[in-house]
């Protein structure tokens, strides 16, 4: 494979064009695969309404093809309602989809272009109470009233009646955090239409639940959980909350056994070393420079090396090598097979080449895996080489993957012109309209594999194998009010028999029973860097296998499953990847312990269909693509099936929603030597970890969703005479622009609204090093994350809100921060004292402290704009003399936007708190 060279990347920066606004209207790329190639331009358009929210956006094929062509499709349209909430939108991937919402921001009714109808019902606190869909009532959800207390049960979640059955909560621990959950499961698997009567409920469901416990710290930190069968883990944590150690103790069983200890971190909260139960000790080494992985190793408690993977980067952090050491290099009919896997880039950093090692003989390129090796791997002739090339189109749509190794081939797809919707060559013609569904789920896996969809665009039930005479053989996946499966029911013909597998999922636990008459518990952890399952058979376990057999998983940079360990250090499985997911070889020392492994490929489940399961969507390695819009809508662009832009080696995806990069962007890495370890990426991730933390967040941010509505219906009443005189009192006695006022407060609540949804999974979570810090953006961040702080994210209710309004400010208005108010500071537009801090502001009173503020936060290029100093002395000379520039330091001050929100829902908010007090 060719060295990339820096002259391709030469010449080829990102420029951006923005309107008077500062709003970003075209992006615009230059890719090119080799040197001397002439440069193509890939230019990305949008579009914003009058109140700077974005309402059309076109991918490069789209947008070049506009350009010529005036009825092209845009990839994406917004019509937004008067409350500036997303209304009506349109994607050439996904469909339409029409929400109406409620005067506080919350979706009442829904409808998309497949016919689907979904109700949402609230009670008086605005909790969801139940979800109507199709006619069908899904989902009823029940809360702890003021009698409740003994169990810490006020105005919590008590019942959830959902899609698979009912989850039960009885108790929460004193920081709110659920202590366990009781599920009973559905008895029949479709959909339910839950009566109101709870009798009448409990009749539809399996009459025995199965209760997971856990018990958590003062933080709200888990310490130990105890699954539906009585296995317990337990977590120790050292003082920062990191963890140490992880021990289980199967029910019945004792002593308990360490599954990972002696973890150790560096000052970035990297781990560097971790001893698994079997004695595997596994350390982590980092470039001092940039923190980058540079390798992985893990060697047995005799002294054996079992891995390690050698990464060398390009100058941005792209993954170029990976050489695993541990493997010796072998020779094969006149061919050198090195077990070094290497990668080439496009400007645009999508993989173009990629070579290794793969299987011989057996090899697949579509859903099955291919043929199994037998281990030890002694025969030199088992691998051998092979280079994948790849080509995309303007919108990253892949267009062609040809392979070269023992066995050649060449994949094609074909993309709908107008749309990203692509299907392979496979088999001649191809009709895009019968393919997939309104909202752009494909229907048909491969020949023969059709696939039906929920009302939530979930997928519901894949036919394996069609027949004409006899039922087929299919899998039905049914999923959890959260929208995680957690039932995946597979049923087979044999021999004039139906025969019926079942997969139940529940915290920390996998109960899987065969028509053979097989039952096994597979206990699941994740312990440290690596995987733990712990495999036990009620009944039914193979002569092969012993019980209790306990599974380390070792994985490579991406949590991608590589080796597999029993409890005496040995080797089970070992397996290696092409870099879309699919298997490349895989070897094990038997076959019946074989196919017990089920997480593969990024640390995911594959499927019998050979799909992964993400969490949230499903993705086909053979297509490179996922099969379903992604449900964040377009946070990793406007290509919605795209998989981690083309990029598999660098990116991982935890659930199916957002891309995250394994190496640190350099925003994150900026974080983590300025500010301090990052603790969790995204909500998702915040669940896992500290699921009291999580509720508390969302909590904050519906808080602030609710201000937001609040402040634009008093800012849209012209009748509200206070709101107007709030406004010129706060901002410096001048006019208010009103209309500035509403476009901006509509925009935040939008915004607010897009963090609550799709753009949950960029909430970041730090360990400052300032005590005081709350959160924080970073300039320049392409991604748009919020910060916040441990110290943020201990605050109330109402300061963790207007934290996250402020700092949403700086993302949406580019405000900046002239003053800071104290904490939580509110004004009640009703009253008539004038001593508040910020009428004093307004006033003139504090202009020493405005102008040493800005002096010391506000960039001296803002600065010389607006008052033409940077120095504080001439900055409060001016605000003396001159009210408009108070003024307009204030309208571009961060603090400013959630004192003014806040203060014009302060009744609303008033009467809300009030009701939740009560129980209401």
């Amino acid at each position: 494979m060719k060295v990339m060279s820096s002259i391709v990347h030469s010449n080829t920066p990102l420029l951006v064009v923005i309107d008077p606004r500062a709003l970003v209207v075209r992006s615009v790329q230059f890719c090119r695969t080799v040197a001397g190639q002439p440069l193509a331009a890939r230019v990305t358009h949008q579009r914003y309404d009058r109140a700077g929210r974005p309402v059309v956006g076109r991918d490069p094929r789209l947008f070049s093809r506009s350009e010529t062509e005036a009825q092209t499709p845009a990839n994406r349209v917004v019509r937004f309602s008067l409350s500036g909430a997303a209304l009506l939108s349109e994607s050439v991937d996904s469909g339409w989809r029409l929400n109406l919402m409620g005067e506080a921001g919350q979706l009442l009714e829904s409808c998309d272009g497949r016919g689907t109808q979904r109700l949402m019902e609230y009670d008086s606190s605005l909790r969801p109470v139940s979800v109507t869909e199709q006619g069908l009532v899904v989902e009823r959800l029940a809360y702890g009233g003021a009698d409740a207390a003994e169990h810490n049960q006020c105005n919590q979640l008590i019942r959830h009646d959902d899609t698979a059955g009912s989850r039960l909560l009885h108790d929460y621990g004193l920081p709110g955090a659920a202590l366990g959950e009781e599920r009973h499961f559905l008895q029949a698997p479709e959909s339910p239409d839950w009566p109101l009567g709870e009798a009448e409920r409990d009749a539809l469901l399996e009459p025995v639940g199965l209760q997971t416990r856990c018990g958590v710290n003062a933080l709200g930190e888990a310490i130990w959980q105890t699954d539906a069968m009585g296995n317990t883990q337990a977590f120790g944590l050292t003082v920062a909350g990191q963890l140490k150690a992880a021990e289980l103790t199967l029910a019945g069983a004792s002593p308990p056994q360490t599954l990972v200890g002696e973890i150790h971190y560096n000052a970035l909260d990297q781990v560097e070393q971790e001893t698994a139960g079997n004695g595997v000790v596994s350390h982590f080494q980092y470039d001092p420079q940039d923190s980058r992985l540079a390798a992985l190793s893990a060697m047995a408690a005799d002294g054996a090396l079992l891995q390690k993977l050698i990464y060398s980067y390009d100058p941005v952090g792209n993954v170029l090598v990976v050489n695993d050491a541990s493997q010796p290099d072998r020779y094969c009919n006149n061919q050198l097979v090195e077990p070094i896997s290497r990668f080439e880039y496009d400007t645009l950093y999508q993989l173009i080449e990629a070579s290794g090692c793969e299987v011989r003989n057996g090899v697949s390129h579509g859903p099955a895996l291919p043929g199994l090796q037998s281990l030890p791997t002694d025969d030199p002739c088992q691998v051998s080489n092979y280079t994948q090339r790849y080509r995309y189109d303007a919108a990253g749509n892949l267009l062609q993957m040809r392979h070269e190794g023992a066995h050649n081939f060449t994949r094609n797809m074909h993309v709908d012109p107008d749309s990203n919707r692509s299907l392979p060559d496979d088999e001649g013609e191809v009709d895009f309209a019968t393919s997939f569904d309104a909202n752009g789920n494909l229907l048909q896996l491969v020949r023969g594999q059709t696939m039906s969809w929920d009302a939530r665009n979930q997928l519901q039930h894949i036919t394996t194998v069609q027949r004409e005479d006899q039922p087929n053989d299919e899998e039905r996946y049914i999923y959890d009010g959260q929208g995680q499966r957690c039932r995946k029911i597979s049923t087979a013909q044999a021999s004039g028999r139906t025969l019926t597998n079942e997969v139940r999922y529940l915290p920390g636990l996998e109960i899987r029973t065969t028509a053979d008459g097989e039952t096994l518990h597979v206990i699941n952890t994740q312990a440290g860097r690596n995987s733990v399952r712990v495999l036990h058979w009620e009944a039914g376990k193979p002569d092969a296998v012993a019980n209790d057999q306990v599974r380390y998983s070792l994985g490579d940079h991406l949590g991608s499953s590589t080796l597999e360990l029993d409890q005496q250090g040995g080797l089970i499985s070992q397996e290696s990847y092409y870099p879309f997911g699919g298997t490349a070889w895989w070897a094990a020392r038997s076959s019946v312990e074989a196919k017990y492994k089920t997480v593969r490929y990024s640390g995911k489940e594959r499927d019998a269909s050979g799909l992964y399961y993400y969490g949230f969507r499903y993705y086909a390695p053979w297509l490179q693509r996922w099969i379903n819009p992604d449900p964040a809508g377009d946070v990793d662009g406007l290509n919605l099936y795209q998989f981690i832009a083309n990029s598999p080696v660098n990116y991982r995806d935890a659930s199916g929603l957002a891309k995250y990069k394994t190496k640190y962007d350099m925003t994150e890495l900026e974080v983590r030597l300025k500010r301090g370890p990052i603790l969790s990426r995204g909500l998702t991730d915040l669940q896992k970890n500290n699921s009291d933390t999580a509720g508390t967040l969302r909590n904050a941010i519906d808080y602030a969703v609710t201000a937001t509505a609040e402040a634009i219906k008093a800012l849209e009443n012209p009748e509200l005479a206070n709101a107007s005189a709030l406004a010129d009192q706060i901002l410096g006695g001048q006019d208010s622009n009103h209309d500035v006022l509403l476009n901006n407060v509509r925009t935040l609540h939008a915004a607010a609204i897009s963090y609550k949804n799709e753009n949950a999974e960029q909430l970041v979570v730090v360990k400052s090093k300032v005590p005081t810090e709350l959160a924080f953006v970073m300039k320049g961040d392409p991604h748009e994350r919020i910060f916040f702080t441990e110290a943020g994210l201990k605050e109330s209710k109402k300061v963790m809100a207007m934290t996250f309004i402020h700092e949403l400010s700086h993302i949406k208005l580019n405000t900046e921060d002239f003053y800071y108010y104290r904490k939580g500071h509110t004004i009640n537009p009703n009253s008539q004292d004038t001593s508040e801090e910020a009428y004093e502001v307004g006033a003139g009173l504090h202009d020493k402290k405005l102008a040493t503020t800005s002096e010391k936060n506000v960039s001296k290029k803002t600065l010389l704009s607006l008052v033409g100093s940077t120095h504080a002395s001439d900055v409060e000379k001016k605000l003396q003399t001159d009210k408009t520039l108070r003024s307009n330091l204030l309208l571009r001050n961060a603090d400013t936007w959630a004192l003014l929100i806040f203060s014009y829902a302060h009744s609303a908010l008033w009467r809300l708190d009030l009701r939740e007090q009560v129980g209401e």
